[in-house]
């Protein structure tokens, strides 16, 4: 057998593969081929409802009327059902054989299709193979199950209704924000690896309260993190309901606000007056300063995509560097007096979400009226989003807009 398995990404089986089997990476199912066979094995996986009789599997498959050698047998709680054909494909004659695996809720089906004279001559490797199946015996959680158990967390952890599942893992959290939950659910499956009865309940409130910046694990000195601080645009009522006070400064009042963040690069980490009070020396003013200088640092000459009128002058201009950090980007010492030089004083401003930021001209209304619409549907479809409306931009910071 080969030293390692392949193991179902969604952790509902796993499979021995004999020496000389590999998947076929470029085939968009799951196959697996060896070297000296002409022919291939399928594997095709299923998941029913608990409690419901499910689909009879072996009797819907292809040439059922037609298979011989059938023959169904138990193994403990896995039940196996096995039929042979010779059939037409392609025009062409293909000789077949099928099984179907059951345990609990999990249907597996497996084909081997190959040329008729060589079918007896692979039979006992294509054997081995499906007798190197393991069915899951403890699943975890479907995409599905694991996002309506989000759904009750978010819920319980804020004291509020459950938001609406817009579709497996993504809930629908506010009119135009979406929390998407794949990282989320990918954490659930390393630790159902670890101990497969692990359950989510526990799990998601970590993980939201992390989201969230209100870890309450102390982030260690501040000498250790002050280059990783950084400024975040979020909407007005981003983590309002954890426990912890995260730091904030509004940025439009009842709209959007300033938080600060530790960014490792793959999670932000949002700080609290109560990481600061740890920090000797350190006031919430210095956080503040060192988020934005680090930004300043990291942004240095602002790289832009101007889009230009019809008279061939500057209209707009677009900051998409999807660093994570293009929205925060409006906060920048003279970002106001370097815009304005180029698109003059009377702008607006949106960020549908972080990785976006947008300043335009005031003085063009269909301009105003297309980039607007755009803004609001970015922010109800892309991730990590902000806000679906425009703001004023000014020399002394943001302003509401009412176009």
């Amino acid at each position: 057998m080969n030293a390692v398995p392949y193991i179902d990404p969604s952790r509902l089986f796993a499979i021995r593969l004999p020496d000389g089997f590999a998947r076929d990476e470029r085939a968009k199912s799951l196959v697996f081929r060896h070297p000296d066979m002409d022919g291939a094995v399928t594997v095709s996986c299923m998941r029913h409802r608990l409690g419901g009789p499910g689909p009879d599997l072996f009797a819907s498959l292809p040439g059922r009327e037609k298979m011989r050698g059938v023959r169904t047998e138990r193994a403990g709680d896995v039940s196996l059902s096995y039929g042979e054909y010779e059939g037409e494909l392609q025009q062409a004659t293909e000789y077949w054989r099928w099984w179907v695996l059951q345990r609990g809720p999990i249907g597996i089906v497996v084909s081997f299709n190959g040329a008729p004279e060589d079918a007896e001559t692979w039979r006992e490797e294509v054997d081995a193979l499906v007798a190197g199946i393991e069915i899951s015996a403890n699943p975890p959680l479907s995409v599905e199950d694991f996002t309506r158990a989000a759904a009750r967390v978010y819920a319980r952890s804020l004291g509020k209704p459950e938001p609406a599942i817009v579709k497996p893992l993504e809930l629908k959290t506010g009119d135009n924000s979406v929390l998407r939950l794949e990282n989320a659910y990918v954490s659930y499956l390393r630790a159902h690896d670890r101990d497969p009865g692990t359950g989510p309940e526990t799990l998601l409130a970590q993980w939201l309260e992390q989201l969230w910046g209100s870890d309450a694990r102390p982030l260690g000195a501040f000498d250790d993190v002050r280059n990783l601080i950084c400024p975040v645009v979020k909407p007005w009522g981003f983590a309002r309901e954890t426990q912890i006070p995260l730091l904030r400064r509004p940025l439009v009042e009842h709209e959007l606000e300033l938080m600060i963040a530790v960014d490792t690069g793959r999670t932000l980490r949002f700080i609290s007056s109560e990481d600061v009070a740890r920090w000797e020396g350190v006031s919430e003013e210095d956080v503040f300063f060192y988020a934005r200088e680090n930004l300043l640092a990291q942004a240095g000459e602002i790289q832009v995509q101007a889009l230009q009128g019809p008279d061939g002058q500057p209209k707009a201009v677009i900051i998409a560097t999807h660093d994570s950090h293009d929205a925060a980007r409006l906060t920048l010492p003279n970002f106001y007096e370097r815009i304005a030089a180029v698109l003059g004083h009377d702008l607006l401003v949106g960020v549908p979400n972080r990785d976006f930021l947008i300043v335009l001209s005031a003085d063009d209304p269909e301009l105003v009226a297309n980039v607007g619409a755009q803004v609001a549907k970015d922010a109800q479809t892309q991730p990590y989003a902000i806000s679906g409306k425009l703001f004023r931009l000014t020399k002394d910071g943001l302003a509401p807009y009412e176009g």
